[in-house]
């Protein structure tokens, strides 16, 4: 069973696969790194509640941030729904911070949205492959795998 975990945020996405038949270790291994959108913002994610407190002037309008993240969840969203049909992985992990997660979920298709098996909250686009481990070995079963 193939399982794959992407990391979106605003500056780009990464893309790990975790137990394909040819994986002979059965550990999480890089695959791909998604282009940035085209339509760079000055921040990398939505700020929080409190960064949005100590800032007067936005440094970024937040209209143009949410349609950044539609359009670029869109296209990651288009590109898991065609491997999905095509059946190249069996199972999605998807790790995002909370607001761009919401918003990837809404894009996502028919076919990956019925792959999905667990969403992690948090933005784990710059953890490596071993770093990641710790953060999805639940979804993984890794501790069984042991």
């Amino acid at each position: 069973m193939t399982t794959w975990i992407i990391c979106p945020n605003l500056w780009g996405a990464r893309l790990f696969y975790y137990g394909s038949p040819e994986q002979i270790d059965k550990k999480i291994s890089f695959i791909h790194e998604f282009p940035r959108p085209k339509i760079q913002t000055k921040l990398e994610d939505f700020p929080s509640d409190e960064d949005m407190a100590e800032m007067t002037p936005p440094p970024e309008d937040p209209l143009l941030e949410r349609l950044v993240a539609h359009k670029y969840m869109q296209y990651l969203a288009k590109e898991l729904e065609q491997a999905s049909t095509k059946n190249i992985f069996d199972s999605l992990i998807i790790c995002a911070e909370p607001r761009l997660l919401s918003i990837f979920m809404e894009h996502l298709g028919p076919s990956a949205r019925k792959r999905v098996s667990a969403t992690i909250d948090q933005d784990l686009y710059e953890v490596n492959e071993s770093d990641l481990a710790q953060y999805v070995e639940d979804a993984l079963h890794l501790d069984q795998a042991a």
